[in-house]
């Protein structure tokens, strides 16, 4: 091999490395909390995230508003409610193997009443319910799961949502779900985590230095 491949394949192997290390594996995650309330409807949230090893990194995604029929493309007003695009990742915590995370709609972790989002609270941050409140109203949304790192299995019990948009429960309510049973009883029912083939990018990057050293050998037998 030639000193000016060699400097070539050197220069694009550092180049790929810290993009590797920086984003990790891809994986999808579909999260699907059973409302026997809202039947068929159920909350589900599909969206995806990078794991490096040690953390979660963008992970984001979009949930649905169980009490509406979903329609995106040719809403019925009254009757239906886009999707909440989840796109704040503001909460994660490591215990041993298991790595829990949170996505939220707006950028703030907080969603009920007093601040935050502890699970089992119901009323909207900023609520009026109890009189006077100081914080400004909003109305956030999250979704929060955990899995085993070792195995990146989901931990199907710690799904939690709270859905406190106009598209939730009215008034002064959030829908919310978890193990405990929810505002209108929504418990975690399945949890699928699965990881994203690598794009065919890669594999053609790959194939092109294979090819490059497969040549340079070629011409140091003939010469």
């Amino acid at each position: 091999m030639n000193i000016r491949l060699k400097q070539m394949l050197t220069m694009l192997f550092f180049l790929s490395v810290p993009v590797a290390q920086a984003t990790g594996v891809t994986y999808s995650i579909t999260g699907t909390l059973y409302e026997p309330m809202t039947q068929p409807h159920n909350t589900v949230f599909n969206g995806s995230f990078n794991w490096d090893g040690s953390a979660v990194l963008n992970l984001h995604g979009t949930m649905n508003s169980t009490m509406y029929i979903t329609d995106d493309v040719n809403p019925i007003p009254g009757v239906s409610f886009p999707l909440m695009r989840l796109d704040h990742q503001l909460a994660q915590n490591v215990d041993g193997n298991i790595v829990t995370t949170s996505v939220f709609l707006e950028n703030t972790t907080d969603v009920f009443y007093s601040g935050g989002y502890k699970t089992g609270d119901m009323f909207r941050y900023g609520s009026s319910n109890f009189g006077p409140n100081e914080n400004v109203p909003n109305e956030n949304a999250y979704f929060s799961f955990s899995f085993d790192k070792s195995t990146m299995a989901g931990v199907v019990d710690s799904l939690v949502y709270a859905d406190c948009t106009p598209g939730g429960m009215m008034g002064e309510f959030c829908m919310t779900g978890h193990n405990l049973g929810g505002t209108m009883s929504g418990r975690p029912l399945s949890l699928e985590i699965s990881a994203v083939p690598v794009p065919a990018a890669v594999w053609l990057f790959g194939t092109a230095l294979a090819g490059m050293i497969g040549v340079s050998r070629k011409r140091i037998v003939v010469a």
